[in-house]
């Protein structure tokens, strides 16, 4: 049986985060080491496939140095099938 294909508010979320690190010119590892998650981990918040709890995004919005408010807005914005 297939995988599943992300849901789409899950793949605006992981591409506003990586939009985020790569702006502020951040390595997936450095971000991942500052947040406290793995690298593992955070590729899959990047690419949708991992829904991660609010510490989660606690945590990744504490490491780019955002409101978590303002990375969560961000996804939304990009995410046109809500």
């Amino acid at each position: 049986m297939p995988a599943a294909a992300p849901d789409p508010r899950l793949q605006a979320f992981g591409f506003a985060v990586r939009d985020a690190r790569e702006h502020s010119d951040m390595s997936l590892e450095a971000l991942a080491e500052a947040a406290g998650i793995s690298a593992r981990m955070l590729i899959g918040i990047e690419h949708g496939r991992r829904n991660p709890s609010l510490l989660t995004i606690l945590a990744i919005a504490e490491g780019l140095d955002l409101a978590p408010a303002d990375l969560v807005a961000k996804g939304s914005r990009r995410d046109n099938s809500a």
